[in-house]
């Protein structure tokens, strides 16, 4: 199924330049049937969108749907439990227990001298018992704070870098969806183009019957129609591709909608330099988990103290009377020895803690540099689509001269093509200008820690609707 793709909206020249053409087109005979060069519908992909997507839904779902961050998202999760799970050691635990004793001698060696009120009874070769056992640490010496700090640190890291997977994961959505944008521009251009030569086709096939146009003009008007025509089969090729990756992103089959150009460009860059990136938030919180790890390993070295309570019920005897036991225990426990056990766990909490340090250095310097590089990046883009406006102007106005000469036979199809060659690409060069300045603004945002322009305004991508 064909379909035609309208003019930028935002260049008052292009559709100046493309209605001059278009007149000459309507004033020429139409092309035959049996002619060799092919409509510019034609050559468009057979594709066609069920709805259009914005960029902001594309982004929403990128939010959504993404595996990176659905995995990022899970070990959020997976460190919050481990939260749980260190400060559940404060609580102790209670287990119960059932235990089976089989002996091979069905009397057992009583005490010579019985205690007072208890029974000569003889033990039974088969006994049954169950009961409970209670152990409750009691930190003193902070260890089990360690842990929970700790782990309380490597939660936040873990929420600090699903959000930058999150940022990160809209960035390169945001930089498809440009490309997509920037090839959109280009293929209007193209189409353009091959509009404007379609009908210098039709002047020159006119101006050879009346004699005011050599046949070699025609030719190689002819021959750019078809040089055009291969660029726009290379621009579907590369628009393909590209759809192709933002589906996988956004974790569905295709994505077939209609991408628009953009009229204007940012309005100004962001600059909070106050609000750390998530990025090197989720680098501070691990050199604070491995400290906490290195205080840990440094308490376990100190006495542990602990208290323990247990209750045993016997019910099997030789007169069926079951036997309850209790025992209560306050102890403690210090290591003399592990073999270096403790000592190599110090050591190498203290290597990770050197290694987080560094990690904190080398992403403070990396946010430094990438921050100052978005800056001139996004100043460079501006400047560069206030060039390519003044060029198309310029192109603008040689290719309706050129025209005009053309059809009046005061001008060379050479002249003539190269007019239209360099007005499309001045077309082209402001789409990719402008596609190039959004992309340089949605890098600079993820510098500072913020999504793209795009997604600002609209829900939260947690709770949005998934199209």
């Amino acid at each position: 199924m064909s379909r035609s793709v309208p003019l930028p909206p935002y260049l008052p020249l292009r559709r100046m330049a493309c209605a001059a053409v278009l007149a000459v087109a309507a004033a020429a005979p139409a092309a035959s049937a049996d002619s060799t060069l092919p409509q510019a519908a034609a050559s468009m992909p057979a594709t066609q969108a069920a709805a259009p997507a914005d960029l902001a839904g594309v982004l929403q779902t990128i939010a959504a749907r993404a595996p990176d961050v659905l995995a990022a998202q899970a070990a959020t999760a997976q460190a919050s439990a481990q939260v749980r799970q260190a400060r559940a050691a404060w609580f102790g635990k209670v287990d119960a227990y059932a235990l089976s004793q089989h002996y091979n001698d069905p009397r057992l060696t009583r005490p010579i001298t019985l205690p007072p009120n208890v029974a000569a009874y003889p033990f039974s070769a088969d006994q049954f018992g169950y009961g409970l056992n209670a152990q409750l640490p009691i930190d003193l010496s902070g260890q089990i704070a360690a842990e929970v700090d700790a782990a309380r640190a490597h939660a936040a890291g873990a929420r600090w870098s699903a959000e930058d997977v999150r940022l990160r994961a809209l960035l390169q959505g945001a930089t498809l969806y440009r490309n997509l944008q920037a090839l959109t521009g280009q293929r209007q251009a193209l189409d353009g183009q091959l509009a404007a030569l379609q009908a210098s086709v039709r002047v020159a096939q006119a101006g050879l019957k009346a004699g005011d146009i050599a046949r070699v003009n025609l030719l190689r008007v002819q021959a750019a129609v078809a040089a055009v025509q291969a660029q726009i089969a290379g621009v579907d090729g590369q628009e393909r591709k590209l759809r192709a990756q933002l589906a996988a992103l956004m974790g569905v089959e295709d994505f077939t909608a209609a991408v628009a150009v953009p009229d204007s460009g940012p309005a100004h860059f962001p600059a909070n330099p106050n609000v750390p990136p998530p990025a090197l938030q989720a680098a501070r919180s691990a050199l604070q988990a491995s400290q906490d790890k290195v205080r840990a390993a440094q308490r376990a070295q100190l006495p542990q103290f602990a208290a323990t309570a247990n209750w045993n019920r016997n019910a099997v005897h030789w007169d069926n009377r079951p036997i309850d036991t209790w025992q209560f225990n306050l102890g403690v426990t210090f290591n003399l020895w592990s073999g270096g056990a403790q000592t190599s766990a110090i050591d190498a909490a203290q290597a990770a803690a050197d290694q987080a340090q560094q990690q904190l250095q080398a992403a403070q310097d990396t946010l430094r540099a990438a921050r100052d590089g978005a800056v001139a990046l996004w100043s460079a883009q501006e400047q560069a689509y206030r060039a390519a406006e003044s060029g198309l102007r310029a192109a603008a106005e040689s290719a309706r001269i050129e025209q005009d000469r053309f059809k009046h036979g005061l001008g060379s199809a050479t002249d003539l093509i190269d007019a239209e060659a360099a007005l499309a690409s001045a077309r082209a060069s402001v789409a990719g200008a402008l596609a190039g300045w959004w992309q340089a603004d949605d890098a600079l945002r993820y510098a500072y820690g913020q999504a793209p322009a795009a997604l600002h305004d609209t829900a939260s991508p947690s709770s949005s609707i998934q199209p």
